[in-house]
């Protein structure tokens, strides 16, 4: 059995999309969608881990000061702080210790800034080395760090949580909803007979241009959550699964309700 054949009771009885056409754009969207996620994990599975360790660096920061503070060198004050932690922080920091054995702090928090992937950390590494070799207290430097990057933390946290339940919203509202209302209304009074009242509709045409609308809603409430969450560098590989989402979502709400009605 052909995949036209598969899909073609799916798209049957739906005026204005032919079951050729339908089931070619469903299938086009399928592997759009299909392809850009397998892009896309890798790249989710980096950006948490990125942002695994920056939300914890303030954290690690304010430490090595205080052991600083007591009295302890900059190789034993980073080998506390990495043996009291057990997440992937204390295990990256672990290995720049043991490297700095071979090489310097300085090449070893290099390397350790580059492994993180992470420009935030890169920046606060680059001032600590500067720092190390200046005449400047290396302990308040470190506490002034820790103090900034604690207080831009906590203002992101804030702003996420406060922005993340609007965000799922609107995408939601193109993906699933609105495509489910719309499909719903049409299909139910598509007719255009409200009592007495005839309205011509044009089915056909209005069928099709809701097809590509919901596709529309379905990208556009991708790109909207990204702006909100500033998560836009891997809006466009979201985009086809949630296109594919409000497709699918018009074409059972067309067909669903002559099932019951």
């Amino acid at each position: 059995m052909s995949l036209h054949e598969m899909l073609d009771p799916f798209f049957a009885g739906i005026d204005g999309i032919p079951s050729a056409i339908g089931a070619l754009v469903w299938t086009a969207l399928g592997l759009w969608a299909v392809g850009s996620y397998i892009i896309y994990l890798p790249l989710k599975r980096l950006f948490a881990e990125r942002t695994e360790l920056e939300n914890v660096w303030p954290e690690v920061l304010g430490e090595l000061a205080e052991n600083l503070r007591a009295g302890m060198g900059v190789e034993s004050a980073l080998d506390a702080v990495a043996n009291a932690r057990s997440d992937r922080m204390g295990e990256m920091l672990r290995q720049t210790v043991t490297e700095m054995h071979d090489t310097s702090f300085t090449e070893a928090m290099r390397d350790f800034a580059e492994r993180s992937r992470s420009p935030m950390i890169s920046r606060v590494v680059s001032i600590l080395n500067v720092a190390l070799v200046s005449s400047g207290s290396f302990s308040e430097t470190l506490e002034l760090l820790s103090e900034e990057f604690w207080e831009i933390y906590l203002l992101r946290k804030e702003r996420i949580a406060k922005t993340k339940g609007t965000a799922d919203f609107i995408l939601w509202s193109g993906a699933l909803i609105c495509p489910a209302l719309l499909g719903f209304i049409v299909a139910v009074f598509g007719s255009g007979t409200v009592g007495s009242f005839q309205l011509v509709i044009e089915l056909g045409s209005l069928n099709q241009m809701l097809l590509l609308y919901v596709m529309v809603l379905g990208a556009a409430g991708v790109l909207m959550q990204s702006v909100i969450l500033q998560t836009m560098r891997t809006a466009l590989l979201r985009i086809p699964l949630y296109m594919l989402l409000a497709n699918t979502t018009l074409l059972v709400a067309l067909k669903l309700p002559a099932a019951f009605l």
